[in-house]
C-alpha cells in the first residue's frame, strides 16, 4: 500500500529544469547592478507572478503560490476590484499543466512594460518551447492598465530593495560561485549571472541559459528574507541554501555531463519513477548528481547540521520522482572524501557511472504492502504493524511524522521495534492523538531515523498511513 496519491499532493514543492537561448539589456535594478552575480526583481516578473497568484488554482493550491506574508495580503487587498479580469481565468492553469505555468512565469522576463503598458519583447529567450506569455500578452497588457499595475510595484520599491539586499547577505553567493568553479572549472567565466527573485515563487525553481553569455536562475526565496530579516539559525540557513545552489549548479553540472556517454553507465528508466524528467538527454542524470553536490557543499559549510538537511532534501528528491537519490549523493561523498581533495568533483564521474551500471540490475524500492492504509484511533496507545515489500534493517528504533497540515507537525521516535524473523514486517506502539483526519508518514521532513531495505535504500519517502479518531 502507498498513500502517496492522498499525501502526495500536501509535499510538492520544486522542480528543476535546464536549458535555453538569448539577449537582454538589464534595466536598472538596484542595489547591485554592476555586481559579478546579480539579484534581480523585474516589474515584468513581478507582474506574472501576481497575474498567477490571483488565479484559482493560485489562490487554492497550497504550494504553487506562496501566501504567509504580509505583502501577499497587501497585494491580495490591492488588485482584489480586479478579479473579474479575462486574464485570470485564460491563466488558471492547473498543476497537471505546469510548463504553461512556468512558461508564462519565466518568459516575462524577456519582456519590459513601457510607460503606455505595452509589453516589448527584448531578447528571443523563452523557457519551453511553447510560448505562454507571449499567447496571452495582450489580455496581460490589458489587466496591467486596468489595474494601474506600475503604480501597484513602484509603492513597493523600498520593500524590493530590501529583499535584494538581505538576498545577497544571507545566500553565500560567492562561495556557492568559488567552490563549484573549484570542483568544476569556470565555466561561466565571464557569463552574466542573475538570480531573478519573486516572494510568490513558492515551488518549482528553474535554471536556464538567456544566451551564450548570460545565466539566469530563477529560485524560491527563504520566509525570512521575504519577512526582511536573516535566518534564525545555521540549520535554517543550510537547508534555505539548497534551492539556489541546485540551480546554480546545473550550470556546471551540465557541460560537464556532457563530456560523459552517461547512457552507457545510467539507465534512467531504472532511476526515475515518473519525475517527468525521462527522455529529455541527460536531465535524470543531472538531477541526482546537482542534488548529490549540494550535500558536499553543505558538509563543508554546514557540518554540524549537513547530515539532517542532506536528508530531509533526499526525502524531498525522492517524492519528485529521483528514488534513489539518498544511494546516490552516498556514492559521490564516499568517493569525494576517499579521494581528500587529490580530484575534484568533476573528475569522479567515470568512477560514478561505473558505479551506477554495476549497481542499477539490483535496484528496488522498498514499499509498504497494508492492506488497509487507514488507522482508527481507539485507545491512548496504538499498536501498528507493517508489511513491506522486501526485508528491511531491523533497527530498534525509528521516527515517524505525525502531519496535520500544511503548517503543523510532529517528529515522534519510535522504539522497541518487534521484527518477524524475514525482515518484512514490524510491529510498534505509539500514541496518537486524537486530532481531525491527519496522516501518519514514514521517511519524511524531520525524520533522522529512517526506514530502509537491507540493501541501503530508503522506504518511498512519504509513505504512509491515514490516522482517524473514533470521536469524527
Amino acid at each position: 500500500m502507498q498513500t502517496k496519491n492522498k499525501i502526495g499532493g500536501l509535499l510538492l514543492l520544486g522542480l528543476a529544469f535546464a536549458s535555453c537561448k538569448t539577449t537582454r539589456q538589464l534595466p536598472p535594478s538596484k542595489p547591485d547592478a554592476d555586481a559579478l552575480i546579480r539579484i534581480e526583481y523585474p516589474e515584468t516578473y513581478e507582474l506574472a507572478n501576481v497575474v498567477l497568484a490571483l488565479t484559482k488554482y493560485g489562490i487554492t493550491d497550497k504550494w504553487q503560490v506562496r501566501k504567509d506574508f504580509a505583502y501577499y495580503e497587501e497585494m491580495r487587498k490591492y488588485f482584489e476590484p480586479y478579479m473579474g479580469h479575462p486574464l485570470l481565468d485564460s491563466v488558471n492553469f492547473s498543476g497537471k499543466r505546469w510548463q504553461e505555468y512556468l512558461s508564462y512565469r519565466t518568459d516575462s522576463y524577456a519582456f519590459v512594460l513601457d510607460e503606455n503598458y505595452k509589453l516589448q519583447r527584448i531578447n528571443d529567450f523563452q523557457s519551453f518551447e511553447i510560448q505562454t506569455f507571449d499567447q496571452y500578452k495582450s489580455l496581460t497588457e490589458d489587466f496591467a492598465r486596468t489595474s494601474n499595475f506600475k503604480a501597484f510595484f513602484q509603492s513597493q520599491q523600498t520593500y524590493r530593495e530590501q529583499m535584494m539586499r538581505k538576498y545577497r547577505e544571507e545566500y553565500l553567493l560567492t562561495e556557492m560561485k568559488d567552490f563549484l568553479t573549484k570542483e568544476f572549472g569556470d565555466y561561466f567565466g565571464n557569463k552574466k549571472y542573475s538570480v531573478v527573485i519573486s516572494p510568490f515563487v513558492y515551488a518549482q525553481n528553474l535554471h536556464r541559459d538567456i544566451d551564450t553569455a548570460w545565466t539566469a536562475d530563477f529560485p524560491t526565496i527563504a520566509k525570512p528574507i521575504i519577512d526582511g530579516t536573516s535566518f534564525e539559525n545555521q540549520e535554517d540557513k543550510s537547508t534555505e541554501l539548497h534551492t539556489l545552489f541546485t540551480e546554480m549548479d546545473h550550470g556546471y553540472v551540465n557541460p560537464t555531463t556532457d563530456q560523459h556517454n552517461v547512457a552507457a553507465g545510467f539507465d534512467e528508466t531504472l532511476w526515475d519513477d515518473d519525475s517527468g524528467y525521462a527522455n529529455s538527454g541527460n536531465a535524470v542524470f543531472n538531477e541526482y548528481m546537482t542534488w548529490a553536490v549540494f550535500d558536499i557543499f553543505n558538509s563543508i559549510h554546514f557540518p554540524a547540521f549537513a547530515e539532517k538537511v542532506n536528508l530531509n532534501w533526499h526525502f524531498q528528491n525522492d517524492t519528485r520522482g529521483f528514488i534513489y537519490s539518498d544511494l546516490f549523493a552516498a556514492k559521490l561523498k564516499a568517493l569525494y572524501k576517499q579521494y581528500n581533495g587529490r580530484k575534484k568533483i568533476k573528475d569522479l564521474y567515470p568512477e560514478m557511472l561505473k558505479w551506477t551500471k554495476d549497481i542499477q540490475p539490483n535496484l528496488s524500492k522498498p514499499l509498504i504492502l497494508n492492506d488497509s492504509d487507514t488507522i482508527h484511533v481507539t485507545s491512548p496507545i496504538n499498536s501498528i504493524r507493517l508489511e513491506f515489500s522486501e526485508p528491511m534493517k531491523p533497527v530498534e528504533t525509528v521516527d515517524i511524522v505525525l502531519y496535520y497540515s500544511q503548517w503543523e507537525k510532529e517528529v515522534v521516535n519510535v522504539s522497541r521495534l518487534k521484527w518477524d524473523a524475514g525482515g518484512q514486517s514490524v510491529t510498534f506502539d505509539v500514541p496518537l492523538p486524537q486530532k481531525e483526519e491527519y496522516y501518519l508518514l514514514f521517511n519524511w521532513w524531520g525524520v533522522q531515523q529512517p526506514f530502509q531495505s537491507v540493501k541501503g535504500i530508503m522506504l518511498k519517502a512519504s509513505s504512509g498511513l491515514v490516522v482517524k479518531s473514533n470521536k469524527n
